[in-house]
């Protein structure tokens, strides 16, 4: 996974602050720590779920994590990813 190139595309495309766009990058990151994951897929969402570490999250960050696969999973459709 390229965060990097995955951050400008938060800032260039999506047009996030800074601030955003690399809060979303370190969700995704913790989506992927949390999963012992090598990347995230269509499936992510509904594995994370069953994750345990995942449940006693509060809502307002299950969310924000959500949110962030799925801002991956549209990078992933406009760019090509591994």
């Amino acid at each position: 996974m390229d965060y990097q190139l995955f951050l400008a595309w938060l800032k260039n495309d999506k047009r996030m602050g800074i601030r955003s766009a690399h809060d979303v990058v370190s969700r995704l990151k913790r989506v992927v720590n949390m999963l012992d994951a090598d990347g995230i897929d269509e499936t992510t969402v509904s594995k994370i779920e069953d994750s345990s570490e995942f449940t006693d999250c509060s809502m307002f960050i299950k969310s924000q994590l959500r949110r962030s696969i799925k801002l991956y999973l549209e990078f992933c459709v406009s760019k090509v990813c591994n």
